[in-house]
């Protein structure tokens, strides 16, 4: 799958529209989306075509997919979660991807990188080292958007048990995290074609 340049024009203005309606935090959350802009507005979900969204817009594509599922997911199980709450946890769960406030995550895969590995993109190795959910959190405080310690908890935990240091909270995690996770899960699938 790939997008047209309409599609992620489309999809980051739906993005910075969200962000207009988040009440006293839309200042800090239309900061960031516009000082990254068309870094935020490019970059891929992941860098391997046999992950999901590894296309130019396939994060912001990927983000507004786990914001539907989430609200369609906390609906059906009739959990009252702050609206702008779950706006902010999923749009920004994988904003490290971005790469830092100055230099891409991800750059074009090296030739020999593409043909073995079926890599698209390869990690930046000039940017200093830290987890996209760490980076998410830090991103979000650098452009001025507050984050709850729900919030926090959910951008950090949203890779799920499979990560050793998320074990930790298996079980003791706020709803809001078990939602963005298992959105996340949901839309990864579906873009990878899963479900057909």
């Amino acid at each position: 799958m790939t997008l047209t340049a309409e599609d992620i024009e489309k999809n980051f203005n739906k993005l910075r529209s969200l962000c207009e309606k988040l009440g006293d935090r839309s200042e800090g959350a239309l900061n960031l989306v516009d000082s990254l802009g068309e870094r935020l507005a490019l970059c891929p979900a992941s860098g391997r075509k046999d992950f999901h969204n590894s296309f130019p817009g396939g994060l912001v594509d990927h983000s507004l997919r786990v914001l539907g599922n989430a609200m369609i997911y906390a609906k059906t199980f009739g959990w009252n979660i702050p609206r702008e709450s779950l706006v902010i946890s999923c749009l920004f769960h994988d904003l490290g991807k971005v790469g830092d406030h100055v230099n891409d995550y991800y750059v074009p895969a090296e030739d020999w990188k593409a043909k073995k590995y079926d890599e698209l993109y390869s990690y930046n190795q000039k940017i200093q080292h830290m987890s996209v959910p760490h980076r998410s959190v830090f991103l979000c405080s650098h452009y001025g958007l507050s984050l709850t310690q729900d919030e926090t908890l959910a951008i950090l935990l949203n890779d799920g048990w499979v990560i050793e240091e998320n074990k930790q909270y298996c079980l003791k995690e706020p709803i809001l995290a078990h939602i963005v996770m298992t959105a996340d899960y949901v839309a990864t699938m579906q873009e990878k074609g899963a479900f057909e």
